[in-house]
């Protein structure tokens, strides 16, 4: 008998075929065509049939057609769309942001978060998954790699990001399940913002107001720690705003350091264009920084907005430059002033902090005032806000003097 022909030997074994299931001889592999669910038709393929079929030599392990096509039909069943869900996570992300910037306008520095957690998905597998492909080990499994270099709130914000993204992805039909919903971390490693006590409080502005390279500091400080603004919002004020009549700053504004350019950008949210009612102190201060206010040359520095309009007449402006300053310049000069106070009260320092604490500081003093004034003089959207991350309880012996203020006042 004659041996053969190695077409014969290379042939498979005669298989039962089910419907849309073919043998392509040019190719050597097992095909199965379908209809998407857009009724475009379409073609899976593999070198084996079944689970158990021997792999043809030489070729990559892959699952086998009636696998692929288990799977298929799953998707099939939940209307997924096949070409969503090979995107990769990332390319989601980058599809989810392009909506939610057309959508709405949200602040530079919201953006810039967005930016940080793609920059940092970019560093791990599961940004460049199929996002079809994706289960909930593999994102426990992101969670685990992302614990050891990360702390609990800036692993939460990336966290908020792609659990939105994999929602999107559910409402335009790439995925039938969300395998980011039961993934959360713990925040409890994450350093809290403290206020400073009244009387650090009160012990640094005065030594500012006397310590001879402080004192050009001190109303700047002052406002910060009694007004609760924001630091852009400090370095957004304009003449304009300042109300010295009636007593009011107005909030319309910041202004920020974006690709080393001074710019005009909207409050944070809608909620923080408000007007802030000025304590004494705070109107003092501002009736000594409108009148010592100089410029060199005459020259008023401009900033313009992203739509390219002009801004001049700013408020505070850099010591020596007289240039318009941002948070950088204020962290900087806070700083300076710490440190000389530090150095001259060596055996009772204070605690390093940023410009941000002021406003801690604020909301925790004036925590008696009615909730929603504080909230609004805050700029905030929500009194749990306001109530939660900037309210700190009062220390021991505060207590003591208000608890029983407050008793006296009703027995009398």
């Amino acid at each position: 008998m004659a041996n053969k022909s190695t077409a014969e030997k290379n042939k498979p074994a005669r298989k039962a075929l089910r419907t849309n299931e073919y043998y392509n001889p040019k190719t050597k592999r097992y095909e199965y065509h379908y209809k998407d669910c857009f009724g475009k038709e379409r073609v899976i393929s593999s070198y084996r049939l079944e689970k158990t079929d021997q792999l043809p030599k030489g070729k990559k392990s892959s699952k086998s057609l009636r696998e692929k096509e288990e799977e298929l039909n799953a998707q099939l069943e939940n209307n997924i769309d096949i070409d969503g869900a090979k995107l990769t996570l990332l390319e989601v992300i980058e599809k989810y942001l392009k909506t939610l910037y057309n959508r709405k306008k949200l602040a530079h520095n919201t953006k810039v978060g967005y930016k940080v957690t793609v920059n940092t998905l970019k560093e791990y597998r599961l940004g460049y998954m199929e996002i079809g492909k994706i289960r909930p080990e593999h994102c426990e499994a992101w969670l685990d790699d992302m614990k050891k270099k990360y702390r609990g709130s800036s692993i939460q914000k990336d966290i908020s990001l792609i659990k939105r993204t994999f929602e999107y992805a559910l409402d335009h039909d790439y995925i039938a399940k969300n395998p980011f919903r039961r993934i959360t971390t713990d925040r409890s490693d994450s350093k809290k913002m403290e206020a400073l006590s009244v009387a650090d409080m009160n012990r640094f502005l005065d030594f500012c107001s006397k310590d001879k390279h402080s004192e050009h500091c001190y109303d700047m400080l002052y406002v910060l720690f009694w007004t609760g603004l924001r630091v852009s919002e400090l370095c957004g004020l304009t003449l304009d705003d300042i109300d010295m009549d009636k007593k009011l700053i107005k909030v319309d504004k910041q202004l920020q350091c974006i690709n080393h350019t001074h710019v005009v950008l909207p409050t944070k949210t809608d909620n923080g264009e408000r007007y802030i009612p000025m304590t004494d102190g705070v109107y003092e201060c501002f009736g000594r920084i409108l009148k010592n206010r100089y410029i060199k040359g005459d020259i008023e520095p401009i900033c313009y907005d992203e739509q390219g309009n002009a801004y001049e007449g700013f408020v505070f402006l850099a010591t020596r430059s007289r240039k318009t300053i941002v948070r950088s310049h204020v962290e900087k000069y806070l700083c300076n002033c710490i440190g000389r106070f530090n150095s001259s009260n060596q055996e009772n320092p204070i605690r390093k902090f940023e410009p941000h604490i002021c406003r801690h500081t604020f909301a925790t003093n004036m925590q008696n005032l009615p909730p929603k004034t504080l909230q609004y003089i805050l700029g905030h959207g929500n009194i749990v806000t306001t109530m939660n991350n900037y309210v700190d309880v009062k220390p021991s012996d505060e207590q003591l003097l208000q608890i029983n203020t407050m008793a006296n006042q009703l027995i009398a």
